[in-house]
């Protein structure tokens, strides 16, 4: 094999990995995006399981941090790019 054939299989090479490592950060973002999703869907199960113990009476002490909790990590995420509720027109 002549040095001219090692340089096109080398560079061949080079391209494969970059197309793997192009996938890969696509994979990446996308399992990031339905983890930070599914935290998001999460938090608002609970804020919404709080919502319902303060209207029906039932809440405890510690109520109003914990809603404030979640909503600061809510807004973290929306902070972060992640669209919590659609826009209001």
């Amino acid at each position: 094999m002549g040095i001219l054939d090692k340089v096109k299989q080398q560079a061949a090479q080079l391209k494969d990995n970059e197309k793997v490592k192009e996938v890969t950060d696509k994979v990446k973002e996308k399992v990031e995006d339905v983890q930070a999703r599914r935290k998001a869907n999460d938090l608002l199960a609970d804020l919404g399981r709080l919502f319902y113990a303060q209207h029906t009476g039932r809440t405890n002490a510690t109520a109003e941090a914990e809603i404030a909790r979640l909503v600061a990590e809510l807004r973290a995420l929306e902070d972060d790019g992640l669209t919590i509720l659609p826009e209001q027109g």
